[in-house]
């Protein structure tokens, strides 16, 4: 039986089929991109608020993920991006050359968040191949800020399309706001985050070393999208690793 969050997930891969399809045009593809943008951060104001009213169950849980090899530190970044817009939380230490991340939220915004994820991480590693060495900075270093730039920007669009949607959500039956009901949800997760990882700190992002790259960066994230299940796991991590 297919419920109706199943038929809304999709229509969200129907409108990233159309938008990613090498016939589509330019300006429709981003028509249908901000489509699923927005039809996704609806869905997840309407799954908070059945939550809400005990209509569904949406459990508090983490999910784990490695990333290794270059550019550890942008890769953490965009996924913080991601993690921000979707009422979660991340932890991140490293090991031997590795960095290990866990994400606590709820589970239906862990799953936006490992779909999200996984297709801006490919997304941003075929981008940031296109880009070229110019004046004196390393290529390393335009490559890293452009990374930051294209974090930067996907994190804008998804809060953005999360406050449209939050704007215009109905008030739910129980009378509560959207508002209180993502503020509830996200103490809920603050709690279940601090106890998960006790006497852990903030730690600063890394710092953006060329400016012009940075604002490139932020260029290809508003040509970005979401992404399908098909690109769900580690493939993402294998393609910003290569």
């Amino acid at each position: 039986m297919t419920t109706a969050s199943d038929k809304t997930l999709d229509r969200i891969r129907g409108y990233l089929a159309i938008a990613e399809h090498p016939n589509t045009g330019t300006e429709e593809a981003e028509t249908f991109r901000e489509r699923a943008y927005a039809l996704m951060a609806k869905y997840g104001i309407e799954r908070a608020h059945l939550a809400a009213a005990g209509q569904i169950t949406d459990e508090l849980a983490s999910w784990g993920l490695v990333v290794n090899g270059t550019h550890q530190a942008e890769q953490i970044q965009l996924l913080a991006a991601v993690v921000n817009a979707r009422t979660c939380r991340v932890l991140s230490w490293r090991v031997d050359g590795q960095t290990f991340l866990m994400v606590s939220g709820y589970q239906s915004d862990l799953d936006a968040v490992q779909m999200l994820y996984a297709s801006l991480a490919l997304q941003m590693a075929k981008e940031v191949k296109t880009v070229t060495r110019t004046g004196r900075k390393s290529i390393a270093t335009i490559r890293k800020s452009f990374m930051l730039g294209f974090a930067s920007r996907v994190g804008e669009k998804l809060r953005e399309a999360n406050k449209t949607a939050a704007a215009e959500a109905p008030t739910a039956s129980t009378g509560r706001s959207t508002e209180l009901v993502l503020r509830d949800r996200r103490a809920a997760v603050d709690d279940y985050f601090n106890r998960q990882t006790p006497n852990t700190r903030a730690s600063k992002g890394p710092k953006i070393g060329d400016s012009h790259a940075f604002l490139a960066g932020r260029d290809a994230g508003d040509r970005s999208d979401i992404g399908g299940s098909a690109r769900l796991g580690r493939s993402g991590q294998r393609a910003i690793n290569a």
